[in-house]
């Protein structure tokens, strides 16, 4: 998609009053050309100034000034319009997406899209109100030329639809280039995002840091280097298009006369004036070229991102009466099969058979790898099961009824992401957000003020706390741990298993927690079961006795 056509496809203002709007423009601009002439000839033969060209000149000026103004504003608010539109939109796509989709698109295309590329049309509209204005400003110069001089007028199509018929098929071969370059872009993006999320492994690691220091610098030399041979080509292109624009001059001015008897001195000076404004029109729609090819990359990228996130959004609509309560969740020959994209390294989990019953404690253990996490995702609905079903109180789970599923359900996965504000939870109880508080340690480090913490800037298990206290204020039935202990020292350690756990199971809380506490696990006084993974299937299932 270009960007001409997306803009089209966006803009909500009248196109046909834009386009008239810009044809007034060329018209008067073309008025002003002939106004200027006539005054010339007019001083030219004696007769002083002529006041019927002073008068064209002086309308002819504000009704330029005029179309210009409005559309340039026009533009430049559509195009911005149609960038916030397109940012919610991609937004709004991605929260309806599914995890295993946006994983495998992977963070520095979304990036790249939402920020880049939308930069890229931003600072492209100044050049499409130029190139939207200057074809009409040619035609209306065109026909005055034609007026002028015939024969000038045949050579000036050919030579500038030849010109322009050049330009246009190289710089359709630098498409594929400039396309390079933005995945290079995007590939060092992807290598920055490593060093700042992967900063502690980096520091910790000489090896690795100058590694993935060379990866960087040979992403952006590899980007530089295409975008220098862009760059040089287009360069090579407009040079080229200049020189036709001058052999333009030249045979109007030598040659143009041999086929027109009428085409005096003055009129081969108005022509040539005339061509002089067409020329200066000519290099600026030529030179804006490049710049609409990179906008065009970047309203293509866009297109392909929203097309891509389309396929996996969710149809479902949200609803507002949400499930508060369940009975029974049953796996039943549960597969999930995974396959990553860059490796082609297979992972499955399953066939799984496993039940969660209302008020259920689990423990899910087994070594790295062993599938913990991916069944955790799968078990959330976060993961699309390949075959075997998800039953809820006995009907099957499906796009249907897969968001009022999720609502069960709240979950501290072990790459978490904790949010400054609390979103989607309303009219929290200060008094409970206090007491909270205050059992996890943390009434000295943070606190919520209109429903915001007043700072983030904790250490990681500390964090972990703050993720605790935030699932706590969901009120879902059930809480999804994902190694939660893993950052804990060992104090809070022992009082998450002697306390904090109790303390759930007796306000009904149904926890499925992932942990490597083995001994907290044979040392614990409640009722649960605890099941061990290995391969991606469940091994083992024994009941925690009181």
């Amino acid at each position: 998609m270009s960007f001409l056509q997306l803009v089209r496809r966006e803009m909500r203002g009248s196109l046909r009053k834009l386009l008239l709007m810009s044809s007034l423009g060329g018209i008067s601009s073309a008025a002003i050309l002939a106004a200027i002439n006539a005054g010339a000839q007019a001083a030219d033969q004696g007769k002083g100034p002529s006041l019927w060209a002073a008068s064209l000149f002086v309308v002819s000026l504000y009704l330029f000034m005029k179309t210009q103004i409005y559309v340039t504003t026009t533009i430049t608010g559509e195009i911005e319009a149609v960038i916030h539109r397109l940012r919610l939109r991609l937004v709004d796509q991605i929260r309806h997406s599914e995890l295993l989709a946006i994983e495998q698109i992977g963070r520095s295309r979304f990036v790249g899209a939402i920020a880049s590329d939308a930069a890229i049309l931003a600072q492209a509209s100044n050049t499409l109100c130029y190139s939207v204005q200057a074809p009409i400003l040619l035609a209306f110069v065109g026909v005055y030329v034609a007026y002028l001089s015939f024969p000038a007028f045949v050579l000036s199509v050919i030579i500038v639809g030849l010109a322009g018929t050049v330009f246009h098929f190289r710089s359709r071969r630098l498409t594929e280039e400039r396309t390079a370059a933005s995945e290079q872009e995007r590939h060092f993006l992807s290598r920055l995002t490593d060093f700042l999320d992967g900063f502690k492994e980096v520091r910790m690691h000489a090896g690795r840091s100058a590694d993935l220091f060379d990866d960087a610098v040979e992403a952006s030399e590899e980007s530089a280097n295409i975008k220098i041979r862009v760059q040089a080509a287009t360069f090579r292109l407009i040079a080229s298009s200049q020189a036709y624009m001058y052999l333009l001059l030249a045979i109007v001015v030598f040659v143009a006369p041999l086929f027109s008897d009428s085409a005096g001195n003055a009129s081969i000076t108005k022509t040539t004036t005339a061509l002089l404004f067409v020329i200066g029109a000519f290099f600026g729609l030529v030179q804006s070229i490049p710049v609409l090819l990179n906008a065009n990359a970047a309203a293509d990228r866009l297109a392909k991102l929203e097309v891509d996130l389309r396929q996996t959004a969710s149809a479902e609509a949200a609803s507002d009466r949400l499930p508060v309560r369940f009975d029974t969740i049953e796996m039943r020959n549960v597969v999930f099969q995974y396959t990553d994209q860059h490796s082609d390294t297979a992972f499955q989990i399953g066939p799984l058979d496993f039940t969660l019953q209302k008020g259920d404690l689990v423990f899910v253990t087994g070594g790295n790898g062993s599938g913990k996490s991916t069944f955790l995702r799968v078990l959330a609905g976060l993961y699309p099961i390949d075959s075997g079903e998800i039953r809820l109180d006995g009907v099957r789970v499906n796009g249907n009824n897969l968001n009022a599923y999720r609502a069960l359900m709240s979950a501290i996965f072990f790459d978490y992401h904790l949010f400054r504000r609390l979103y989607g939870i309303n009219d929290t109880d200060p008094v409970e957000v206090s007491r909270l508080l205050r059992q996890f340690r943390l009434e000295d480090k943070t606190g919520l003020s209109n429903g915001e913490f007043r700072t983030l800037e904790l250490s990681g298990g500390q964090r972990r706390r703050l993720a605790l206290i935030v699932s706590l204020l969901e009120k879902r039935p059930i809480l999804l741990l994902d190694e939660w202990t893993a950052e804990q020292d060992p104090e809070f350690r022992k009082k998450f298993y002697a306390e904090l756990l109790p303390a759930m199971m007796q306000a009904g809380v149904t926890v499925v927690a992932i942990t490597h506490d083995d001994r907290y696990l044979d040392e614990l006084d409640l009722p649960g079961r605890r099941i061990r993974m290995d391969e991606g299937r469940i091994v083992d299932e024994r009941s925690i006795l009181a």
